[in-house]
């Protein structure tokens, strides 16, 4: 009996449920970050690091950026090498 049910929840209970939320979550978000004033609050934390936190904090970025960056490169650079040999061969 309940089997009827589980389909009826699963096939248009669940969509209908994920639109209305989405919906309500799209409409009420901005006004829940205005009144949590979550940019103050973050920017009081900010403020309160040291000069060399802060530093410490964007060289970590920094270095993981640009060790994906070089990586990128680097496996460019051997694609491009592949290529150009398979392109002497064939040509």
């Amino acid at each position: 009996m309940t089997a009827n049910f589980s389909d009826i929840i699963v096939d248009k209970g669940v969509p209908i449920f994920v639109e209305k939320g989405a919906e309500y979550v799209i409409n009420h978000f901005q006004p829940l970050f205005q009144k949590l004033h979550l940019d103050d609050i973050v920017e009081e934390q900010v403020s309160s690091f040291s000069v060399s936190r802060l530093e410490e904090m964007v060289v970590s970025i920094t270095k993981k950026e640009l060790l994906s960056t070089y990586l990128g490169a680097l496996l460019g650079g051997i694609i491009g090498l592949f290529q150009g040999f398979v392109t002497v061969l064939i040509g």
